[in-house]
């Protein structure tokens, strides 16, 4: 390769170019002193920028970052999240919509609901993008940049499924500590990730910052009920309380020691012994049996689901559950106009609502039915 200096003009605009977009580090800066970044030492795969380094424009000091696998890479894993990093490169296209399963987007719809028309032309951040089950949706709903930001090695799984998207763009970063520009974005949202962090309200709050004053902020985390109970109280009501507080504890006490464990015993345990459990929890009665062991088993949906989301359960270090008015208070005290809560699925708290408007609102159109997911059966 040549000199830096020789061929920093030409390599500068040709990895605009091969980005499509402009946008594409318009919105970048040093997360340690928010200075504008220039780019150093390209290296090229098929084409595009495979490896280098952003270094800041600061005058007192130059931090530098490096770009891997076409990716800007401002963080390591933390501990926390270390099991997500695993469980998204094992699990990469599972949660994937396809022709079979439209779970995500069914999710979606229910749980943020911002249309083609809503997402058209404009540019989107996901905190905890994961293996991009929702940047996928966004990204195909016209969204002009779709900008998926995770802390762990779940964007070198994201950025495999969709590398050749021209309108998407994977971050490895620290949501508490964003490389960011403030009041950039017009849509920002997190779909079952806050909750796995150790301030869910602060990463609210950073993502609510990042977007400009006509944005709108969506975000869905775990709900303390977790089944749809009838208002009229009843004895029967009541039972089924309580099995599921029952069910809750099961759950707490297995993630005492499987928290424990290292993370790829957890993954040996998903791969083959969960399928046994996903099968015999298709059988009537014997289906029980599984309740004794650490799972997390669907009996309409593919046994990859099972061992993923069972890993999800058990190998989790932190996990936090909400009530609709503890999020309706983050949104209050973020100024959040036009607050909308959604009639998402059992077991989700799910709201959305603007920076900044003076516009009447629509809210028939978010008056749905809660999807019935195979995965909750």
């Amino acid at each position: 390769m040549n000199s830096i200096l020789s061929n920093y003009k030409f390599d500068f605009e040709k990895f605009f170019l091969i980005l499509m977009k402009k946008e594409f580090l318009d919105f970048l800066c040093c997360p340690i002193c928010n200075s504008q970044f220039s780019l150093h030492a390209l290296d090229e795969s098929n084409g595009k920028i495979k490896t280098g380094s952003l270094a800041c424009k600061s005058k007192k000091h130059t931090h530098i970052f490096k770009i891997e696998n076409f990716i800007p890479r401002f963080v390591r894993s933390p501990k926390y999240a270390d099991s997500f990093g695993l469980q998204w490169n094992k699990f990469d296209k599972t949660q994937l919509d396809n022709k079979l399963f439209n779970e995500s987007e069914l999710r979606w719809d229910s749980e943020i609901g911002w249309n083609k028309e809503d997402l058209n032309n404009k540019t989107i951040i996901e905190f905890g993008s994961g293996a991009g089950r929702f940047i996928d949706l966004v990204s195909k709903r016209g969204a002009d940049l779709a900008v998926g930001v995770d802390v762990t090695s779940a964007v070198d799984a994201a950025q495999e499924s969709f590398k050749d998207r021209d309108n998407v763009f994977f971050i490895q970063a620290d949501i508490f500590n964003p490389p960011i520009k403030r009041n950039y974005f017009d849509f920002g949202y997190s779909i079952g990730v806050l909750h796995h962090t150790p301030d869910p309200e602060l990463a609210f709050r950073i993502l609510t910052s990042l977007l400009n004053h006509k944005g709108q902020i969506g975000v869905s985390l775990y709900e303390i009920a977790l089944f749809e109970r009838p208002n009229r109280n009843s004895l029967k009501q009541s039972t089924i309380e309580l099995l599921w507080a029952i069910n809750l504890w099961r759950v707490e006490f297995f993630r005492v020691f499987t928290t424990r464990l290292p993370k790829k015993i957890m993954i040996i345990y998903c791969l083959y012994f969960v399928p046994f459990l996903h099968y015999l929890n298709k059988i009537p009665f014997l289906r029980y049996l599984r309740y004794f062991s650490p799972s997390t088993c669907y009996r309409k949906m593919p046994v990859d689901w099972s061992m993923c989301d069972t890993f999800d359960t058990y190998a989790t270090e932190i996990a936090h559950m909400y009530r609709h008015k503890d999020i309706f208070l983050w949104f209050m005290k973020s100024n959040i106009q036009k607050i909308i809560v959604h009639n998402s699925i059992p077991g989700w708290v799910s709201l959305t609502g603007f920076i900044s408007c003076s516009e009447e609102i629509n809210y028939k159109r978010y008056i749905v039915n809660a999807p019935k997911l195979k995965s909750i059966n």
